[in-house]
């Protein structure tokens, strides 16, 4: 058994081991029905992410309003997590603003 202090135990080989082979594998040649195989027409491929809205559905038009710092302070504690448009947007549609 070495002492605690030998590093001969450290010590690497003068060759390392390859991971990869020094050459690379031959690729295998395809069967001759692999080669007559008929090919797919390319399909169309399909929207990645969320559908669009519809133009009626989307709400783009803006509404600026201005209040006191205690007021937007009243309504940012009420709205919560929500968020002061969306709790505002909430309020106008319960009232009936928008029927």
């Amino acid at each position: 058994m070495p002492s605690k202090n030998n590093l001969s135990a450290l010590k690497q080989d003068k060759k390392p081991n390859p991971i990869l082979p020094a050459k690379a594998p031959e690729p295998e040649q395809p069967t001759h029905q692999e080669r007559s195989a008929p090919v797919a027409p390319p399909t169309k491929q399909k929207a990645i992410g969320r559908p669009r809205k519809r133009p009626e559905d989307k709400r783009d038009y803006k509404v600026t309003l201005s209040l006191t710092r205690a007021e937007g302070a009243k309504i940012k504690d009420k709205a919560g997590l929500a968020g002061e448009a969306t709790y505002l947007y909430d309020l106008l549609k319960k009232a009936g603003a928008f029927s």
